[in-house]
């Protein structure tokens, strides 16, 4: 027995009558050895309560079965817990543990944690990159080798492998469904990391998700036939003093817009608690989309009109790529992007069936009289 009281490999083999190296090739069940043997060795093991130390093997084998994730870790947002989630499960299957670190969009301390975790040998990161403007961390050299993926986030500079989403068409086609419906005045609340309030001018940074969701929702109202004009465009800090005075600050315009594009579920949070503190009835009063579904808003009422993205598959093909990689470091890194889909509820008003929720129409019918 060694110090620690714990059964060893040595008193495995002299339980099972053979030696050391038969030991411990029954039990990793490499190299030629009769079923027979194999056997007895395992039931020796089962016998003296023999727990192999898994880390010893793996180290020994040149791999640790870690993959490290470095993420904006805000389990309030609709898509981290949840892809969170997904990569821990996936990983799970393919035999892999995963180490979680927190950055809160902070860049150095991205690049602390990916210190750290290749310090800690793991196999694979699987990386939501804070920022686009500054990523040398993330070269070649930097990574020593360790194969990458990105989620959510793409830096189109890296050779590396990354799994995003379609965010330009989901919001192309959520203001086309606005539009549809009557819509013409457009508000747009857009979550920005690092800047401070909000702003109505657009920052020349954004991380890609955003930039597309930009894109998307600019593009969609142009095709609509949206005039500047009658679009409404405030780059928010992402909390909730901030983002609840910029949706104020939308409904206390001149001309207030009848349907809010939000980016993600924190500023659809802060159009519904301003919207409940002005007895705003959504749906009614006021539209509301967001980009990402989850159970509450699916389980109100009204229910949340939303762009759904695949986040389970996200963080599934994101761990299995990173697995493939690991195996074989020729796999080739791809650019996987996911379709978005449409999840149309009762949070935008249809004011072609009922123009009387249109302010501008009320101003009609009240000049006709």
């Amino acid at each position: 027995m060694s110090k620690s009281g714990q059964p060893t490999i040595n008193d495995v083999a002299a339980e099972a009558g053979v030696s050391r190296a038969t030991a411990s090739r029954a039990l990793s069940n490499y190299g030629r050895i009769a079923e027979e043997t194999v056997e007895r060795v395992r039931a020796a093991a089962e016998r003296i309560g023999y727990r192999p130390n898994q880390v010893a093997q793996a180290m020994r084998a040149g791999r640790t079965k870690t993959i490290g994730l470095v993420i904006i870790a805000d389990f309030t947002n609709a898509f981290f817990d949840r892809v969170t989630k997904a990569v821990v499960d996936t990983a799970k299957r393919e035999g892999y543990q995963v180490l979680i670190s927190n950055t809160d969009e902070d860049i150095e301390v991205e690049r602390q944690a990916i210190e750290n975790l290749l310090e800690k040998k793991v196999d694979g990161l699987i990386v939501t990159p804070a920022t686009v403007a500054t990523h040398d961390h993330l070269s070649e050299r930097a990574l020593r080798g360790t194969p990458v993926v990105l989620i959510d986030r793409r830096l189109d500079s890296v050779r590396l492998s990354s799994v995003t989403t379609d965010d330009f068409s989901g919001a192309e086609q959520a203001v086309r469904h606005a539009a549809s419906l009557g819509h013409s005045r457009f508000g747009f609340l857009i979550a920005v990391p690092g800047i401070k309030g909000f702003t109505e001018d657009r920052p020349a940074l954004m991380i890609s998700p955003i930039e597309d969701r930009v894109n998307g929702f600019a593009h969609g109202a142009i095709e609509s036939g949206v005039k500047p004009k009658q679009q409404t465009w405030l780059f928010c800090e992402d909390n909730p003093l901030s983002s609840q005075a910029a949706v104020a600050a939308l409904l206390d315009r001149p001309k207030a817009p009848t349907v809010i594009f939000t980016s993600n579920n924190d500023m659809l949070l802060a159009v519904l608690k301003v919207a409940g503190n002005r007895r705003l009835r959504i749906g009614t009063d006021i539209s509301v989309m967001t980009v990402d579904d989850s159970e509450w808003a699916a389980a109100m009422v009204p229910g949340i009109t939303v762009v759904a993205r695949p986040v389970e598959d996200v963080g599934r093909i994101a761990v299995e790529n990173l697995v493939a990689q690991i195996s074989d470091p020729s796999t080739k890194r791809e650019k996987f992007v996911l379709p978005t889909e449409l999840l149309a509820r009762e949070s935008v008003a249809n004011l072609k069936l009922r123009p009387e929720l249109d302010p501008s129409s009320q101003t009609k019918y009240r000049d006709q009289e």
